[in-house]
């Protein structure tokens, strides 16, 4: 199994031959603009007993899960004071996978070689070794408890695989040769579908032309969406990790790491019936490579460009608009943040925060980035289940739940609840409850349910 998919992208670059991919590195660059909006701090440098930081994940407002790789594999918790803490420390041969979700019963589930595992915030680890031997990068939880993810071992070992929180596996959906290896991490769009990336392999090995966006139904069945030149021949698939997100006006959005006339990168947009529209390409590999996005509280799309530090190109971060109105906002310092950023997420207090995975204090660091952005509202998208008699327990799921104050039915306030995860808050029905809305109020906001609660 390859999960050293997840590696460094700018190491890999170094390897690159043959003339049509060397007059593409190698033709000569625009000067790189100063540019520098928003406020980059340094929370901390990760050292050989870590490794290289992945994505964040906040557990509670301010407090972060992580995995880093490289030197001794571990998960961190990280506060946004900067306080580093391990959770837990792998075994040498486990290779974790630098992404983790948190599920519904509040453990934290990720991806090593022998299968998946899940680990508690306040410690114990559990392990799921996969019937068939490959595991899926889990990227996607559900609140009745299942969680989603794709392998991309190759060797007809590629599926969406779905999983449950007692590590039970099964296969929703087999890739063929022509739907390509699904390496990028899927989501799960507003129409319940599964969406993500795939790069279809053609010539010998695992040399990419082509990408593709798929959609999966909750039933299995696949249809391609979308097929485009991702600019990568001669590159082993997944090269390049290349994510999709959905903003509030319903369209996805996505990264084609070497894509567009320049093999700069380039980023587009997809809407849930198949219309494909590129958005804007970058103007060189050198200060390209976009990879990771993610959608904030203004609306607005914001992503890393990994650049190629080698040859002087830095690395950046930038923003772009639904309507793909494109800016570069900040290049990346190599001597505190680092060369290579790969994750961005936006926390609960409207900061950013960043990893990089080489250069800074250390192999790698973690950081803010306040650009004044507001907080992100809460808001609410169902519930579990959506009736019952006073004393039932419900799930109820949404955005931006995190450090939840308040439950009410109709107005009757709950006693017992609690913020599972930032997409769930578990409540009691209180007595007294009558049919109507539920309300959740958090530190940033008020959200109410779009479908009554009926007490029976």
């Amino acid at each position: 199994m390859q999960l050293l998919r997840y590696g460094h992208a700018s190491a890999i670059l170094l390897l690159l031959t043959g003339s049509s991919v060397g007059e593409a590195w190698w033709q000569p660059r625009p000067p790189v603009p100063a540019t520098s909006k928003g406020t980059l701090t340094l929370l901390t440098g990760f050292g050989p007993e870590y490794g290289e930081p992945g994505l964040l994940v906040e557990v509670s407002p301010g407090k972060f899960v992580g995995i880093a790789v490289g030197g001794n594999a571990a998960a961190f918790t990280l506060t946004s004071q900067g306080t580093l803490s391990t959770l837990y420390t792998f075994l040498a041969s486990a290779g974790p996978v630098q992404t983790v979700v948190q599920a519904i019963n509040a453990r934290i589930y990720g991806t090593q070689n022998a299968g998946n595992f899940s680990l508690g915030l306040g410690g114990g680890a559990k392990t799921y070794p996969p019937p068939t031997g490959f595991p899926p990068v889990v990227s996607i939880q559900l609140p009745d408890g299942s969680l989603f993810g794709t392998n991309a071992a190759g060797l007809g070992h590629n599926a969406l695989v779905q999983m449950t929180i007692g590590g039970t596996e099964t296969i929703l959906h087999n890739f063929s040769a022509t739907e390509g290896t699904p390496y990028g991490l899927p989501i799960r769009a507003s129409d319940g579908n599964f969406y993500g990336i795939s790069a279809v392999a053609s010539g010998t090995g695992q040399a990419s032309t082509s990408a593709l966006v798929y959609r999966i139904t909750p039933q299995g069945d696949l249809t391609i969406m979308a097929t485009y030149p991702d600019g990568r021949p001669g590159y082993g698939g997944g090269t390049f990790k290349e994510y999709l997100v959905q903003a509030s006006n319903g369209m996805l959005y996505g990264t084609a790491a070497l894509g567009g006339k320049n093999r700069g990168g380039a980023i587009f947009q997809l809407s849930l019936d198949g219309s494909y529209k590129l958005l804007y390409e970058f103007a060189s590999s050198v200060t390209g490579l976009p990879t990771f996005l993610t959608v904030a509280s203004d609306g607005n799309i914001y992503g890393v460009a990994q650049g190629q530090y080698q040859f002087g190109g830095p690395s950046s971060l930038f923003r772009v608009t639904p309507a793909g109105q494109f800016e570069t906002l900040q290049y990346l310092s190599g001597l505190q943040i680092g060369t290579c950023p790969r994750w961005l997420t936006q926390g609960s207090d409207g900061l950013f925060y960043g990893t990089t995975m080489s250069g800074g204090e250390g192999i790698g660091t973690a950081w803010t980035w306040n650009l004044g952005l507001p907080k992100p509202l809460p808001s609410l998208s169902g519930l579990l289940p959506a009736s019952g008699k006073p004393g039932t327990s419900v799930i109820v799921w949404g955005e931006n739940l995190l450090g939840a104050t308040g439950v009410s039915f109709n107005g009757a306030p709950a006693v017992m609840f609690s913020n599972i995860t930032k997409e769930y808050v578990s409540v009691t029905v209180p007595s007294g409850a009558t049919t109507g809305p539920v309300t959740i109020t958090t530190p940033n906001g008020t959200a109410i349910s779009q479908i009554p609660f009926t007490v029976e």
